[in-house]
């Protein structure tokens, strides 16, 4: 009894910190202080603390600066691209700092003496799709005394650099309050860099795209976007697995005490318990996303591709539970669909397909389905290809790809399905699940051949290990048996998943992963990817090109 109602406080405790949490933080200006550049000149060093959300995006700061008469002496506005450094996944962090620096170059040189006050103003404003509507507003202002000197060491942080493919790019080193010896202690990974007259020079790779980092001394991080020049307009929708179905707005991840009060309903679907939402119970009737449409959680395979790139003007419109139908014309979703065409996107991101029939088959009243079918009669694949033909898979999926290639001029990228074996899917073996979900993905590659090949690219994602033979599905050439057994590799399913595993092949049964956390939740019993599953799927994703 003492254990049920430890669970049920602290499933309400995690649900109050996802909604106290949805809210963005404030922004709020520290203490500003006098530094140096490398070579000598003043500098203003101004800390201000920003709402992750702000993290890769561009953000002015006005600098007045008086003397002891009052007397206004220098004025100054900065716009830089803000970074939190690198991200994390799920990123749970509310806020960061960024330490602008603002050069004191003017001819003549502006007088620095005693008694002098800063006036900082800092705005933090998201207007995602650059409508001029802004999702996100804030700002703060403070009036000062500015010291000469500090008894601590503080210094800028490196903006955000865009620079292109084998490109020289040379970079400010920080400005600080005391002197420091610079040095790269980590080097880049996708290029080379080294220090010059007091700045650093940075060239990446002739075919890198993304994001890369170094690091000087004291941990400061320098990052670098390679990629093309502009910035594109990207834009997402599709079902749970484009949504980021068991994680709030927030990062936290869904517990299985919640996953009834999140699972979509059958008719009305709110996005709930999906990383771009705010809602956090499938009770409601209407879609609420979240500000930045969980970019800045990091979660979704849409938000880290997004991220890897520098991309801001981002949304992710996918609703947890949908089906093809719902976003083609004539749909519940369609006035989303246009709205998305309507926004002219570069890109257009989407998982889905999956919805109805392997839900209602694999946790639908009828569980049995095809898996008893073919163990009387044979013919798994004909079963499962006869489903897909009464749900109109291919039909649906023909109209939705036909009216965004007929609507933008988007290279539009077609995520297929990751393979997870639920530990709840008890009518169905794992071979089975293989089985299915490579005819689902078969069927997505089929309709994008059909309707146009150019714009609608398929991607696939990374095999997700199993730990057992599934062959003739996937091929068995690993093995960590002393037996010798052979299975597709070292697992990356659910814990439960895994643990179930364990006990139906004791003899075989590989665990896993290797590096890291499982690539699929166990808040859903062992169904949609892990933000660490996300990051292998956003990483075969190609870079964008405009």
């Amino acid at each position: 009894m003492i254990r049920r109602v430890l669970s049920v406080a602290l499933a309400l405790l995690l649900l109050l910190v996802a909604t106290a949490s949805a809210r963005p933080a404030p922004v709020q200006i520290g203490h500003a202080s006098l530094g140096h550049t490398v070579d000598g000149h003043p500098s203003i060093l101004v800390p201000v603390t920003y709402p992750i959300q702000l993290a890769g995006r561009t953000t002015p700061l006005e600098v007045t600066l008086r003397d002891r008469t009052g007397e206004q002496i220098f004025q100054r506005r900065v716009r830089v691209r803000l970074t939190a450094g690198k991200l994390r996944s799920p990123e749970r962090r509310r806020r960061f700092t960024f330490i602008h620096r603002i050069d004191l170059l003017d001819v003549p040189p502006v007088p620095i003496g005693a008694g002098m006050e800063v006036t900082v103003r800092a705005k933090g404003r998201v207007d995602v799709n650059a409508d001029g509507t802004p999702e996100i507003t804030g700002a703060d202002s403070a009036a000062q005394a500015l010291p000469l000197t500090s008894s601590r060491t503080l210094c800028s942080t490196p903006a955000l650099s865009r620079t292109r493919p084998g490109r020289r790019t040379t970079v400010a080193l920080p400005a600080c309050t005391s002197r420091v010896r610079w040095r790269i202690t980590q080097g880049a990974e996708h290029g080379s860099a080294h220090l010059e007259d007091g700045s650093l020079v940075y060239r990446s790779g002739p075919r890198f795209r993304g994001t890369d980092t170094l690091t000087l001394n004291g941990g400061r991080q320098v990052r670098f976007t390679v990629g093309a020049s502009g910035e594109p307009v990207v834009r997402a929708l599709g079902d749970s697995v484009t949504a980021g179905f068991g994680y709030y707005s927030n990062g936290s991840p869904m517990t299985i005490g919640h996953l009834l009060e999140c699972r979509p309903g059958e008719k009305e679907f709110d996005d709930a318990c999906s990383s771009n939402s705010l809602n956090t119970t499938g009770k409601g009737t209407k879609v609420e996303y979240a500000p930045d449409y969980g970019l800045s959680n990091n979660i979704s395979w849409a938000a880290q591709w997004a991220n890897e790139h520098a991309i801001t003007n981002y949304e992710n419109l996918a609703i947890s539970g949908s089906e093809p139908a719902d976003w083609a014309p004539g749909g519940e979703f369609h006035a989303t669909t246009a709205q998305i065409e309507s926004e002219d996107p570069d890109y257009v991101l989407m998982t889905i397909g999956a919805n109805p029939l392997l839900s209602e088959m694999l946790f639908g009243l009828d569980q049995m389905g095809c898996a008893v079918y073919a163990q009387i009669f044979g013919g798994y694949s004909e079963c499962i290809e006869k489903a897909f033909a009464e749900v109109h898979l291919q039909e649906h999926l023909k109209a939705l790809y036909t009216d965004l290639v007929q609507h933008t001029n988007a290279t539009i990228y077609l995520m297929q399905y990751h393979l997870s074996v639920p530990s709840t899917a008890l009518a169905y073996s794992a071979t089975q699940i293989a089985e299915m979900g490579k005819l689902l993905n078969r069927e997505i590659e089929k309709v994008a051949a059909e309707v146009n090949p150019q714009r609608l690219q398929v991607v696939t994602p990374p095999h997700f290990d199993v730990g057992i033979d599934i062959s003739p599905v996937y091929p068995s050439r690993f093995s960590c048996s002393s037996l010798g057994y052979k299975v597709d590799g070292p697992s990356v399913q659910s814990t439960p998943t895994q643990d179930e595993l364990e006990i139906l092949h004791p003899l075989s049964f590989c665990e896993g992963p290797p590096v890291g956390p499982p690539w699929v939740i166990s808040g859903d019993t062992g169904i949609h990817p892990s933000a660490a599953g996300y990051t292998q799927m956003a990483s075969q994703v190609p870079p964008p090109t405009s």
